[in-house]
């Protein structure tokens, strides 16, 4: 299941990036059906996103010897775990938002309302807290390409490939089809069962788990 998640967790996010491109065909994005389709797809792709956390944490402690290491591994987990929980929190009141408010106005006067929601954390902490998602998983992916023996230079090519699809998304939520895309292609490899050397995206070779 987990390495499912590996493709799963990516293609979803690639699908909500296309159905965000159709809703936003008029010049807005929801309320609407296409508006909470797309973050049901999102939310769906997200959770799978807490497999590919807990996959990568394993691969990790797996190769990494001395505790310093997998301390940082953990460290890192736990960064990505928490900017996943934020996100799914953003899914959820997009969800909620995008079901009460009959149009656009209302939509972001419901999102305003709904801004610190639940009130156990500053509003700063859940609008940066996404952030975190994407440096603890870029994190693990460089631990991993620096633990990993063997052919160092195709495991470095995943981080590389998901820290260019964050700065996609980050530029510009249009491109996050292309940003979704370079996700999957650094994550693929991991789907693959147990070998002694990882290598790039593409190729036929497995990935050391």
């Amino acid at each position: 299941m987990t390495r499912i998640a590996f493709h799963l967790a990516p293609a979803l996010m690639l699908a909500y990036g296309v159905v965000r491109l159709i809703d936003g065909r008029d010049g807005q994005h929801g309320p609407g059906p296409a508006w909470t389709v797309g973050h049901l797809i999102f939310l769906g792709s997200l959770l799978l996103y807490g497999g590919v956390i807990a996959g990568l944490y394993g691969r990790v402690r797996a190769t990494a010897g001395g505790t310093a290491r997998r301390v940082t591994a953990g460290v890192a987990t736990a960064v990505a775990a928490y900017g996943l929980v934020t996100f799914v929190r953003v899914a959820i009141v997009d969800i909620v938002v995008g079901l009460q408010a009959a149009d656009k106005a209302e939509k972001s006067m419901l999102a305003d309302r709904y801004a610190d929601v639940p009130a156990v954390l500053p509003q700063a902490i859940y609008e940066i807290g996404p952030a975190f998602f994407m440096l603890g998983l870029l994190a693990l992916l460089v631990q991993f390409a620096v633990v990993t023996p063997g052919r160092k230079a195709g495991a470095a090519l995943s981080p590389v490939l998901i820290a260019a699809g964050f700065v996609a998304i980050t530029l510009n939520l249009d491109l996050l089809p292309v940003g979704a895309a370079l996700i999957w292609l650094a994550l693929a490899p991991f789907t693959r069962r147990h070998s002694s050397s990882p290598v790039s995206p593409g190729t036929g070779a497995r990935v050391a788990a």
